[in-house]
């Protein structure tokens, strides 16, 4: 009688490598991608600030300099802020749903180890079969209760990200769409 099933043990082995590798090639594609949203906006902001200094200092009088407007700046920084939320909340679900199927294949692996050891535990072992079968199942709710708060914590900030772009465009003066 042994609670400690090696053959499951073996068989979640390739699951977990699996998630590592799942969770290895998400970091890595988003720090590629942030790399590039970079380097992108490294590009942009410097081709703008050197247009900008032409035009400034080609401008002749008060009138023009005044319509050198930092609007389409703004409109960049936008794009790039929202462009950079996209990926983080890619990436974040990505992780989610990795630690969600971890979680899940755990708590079946606990389960089972309750339930082997009910089965073969002696007949006045009963109360703390009990007990574990009551802490399983309580594990079990903290963990759904858990996700619940998670997945509208999620939800939560991709509406206030969302809130504050269609505020900066608003401030920006560029319609939605």
């Amino acid at each position: 009688m042994s609670i400690f099933d090696s053959e499951a043990f073996q068989n979640g082995q390739p699951s977990g490598l699996d998630a590592v590798q799942r969770l290895g090639k998400g970091v890595i594609d988003g720090s590629e991608r942030l790399a590039r949203l970079q380097l992108q906006a490294l590009r942009v902001t410097s081709d703008g600030f050197f247009a900008s200094w032409r035009r400034l200092l080609s401008a002749h009088g008060p009138e023009a300099v005044a319509e050198l407007s930092p609007a389409a700046q703004a409109e960049r920084l936008l794009e790039y802020g929202r462009q950079v939320q996209e990926l983080a909340s890619a990436s974040q679900r990505v992780f989610l749903d990795l630690a969600r199927q971890q979680m899940d294949a755990s708590a079946t692996q606990l389960r089972g180890m309750v339930a082997e050891l009910s089965k073969n535990a002696p007949a006045d072992a009963e109360p703390l079969v009990s007990a574990l079968e009551t802490a399983a199942k309580s594990a079990d709710c903290l963990y759904g209760r858990g996700w619940k708060a998670a997945g509208q914590g999620v939800e939560l900030a991709d509406n206030v990200i969302r809130l504050s772009r269609e505020a900066g465009r608003l401030v920006v003066g560029k319609p939605k769409g």
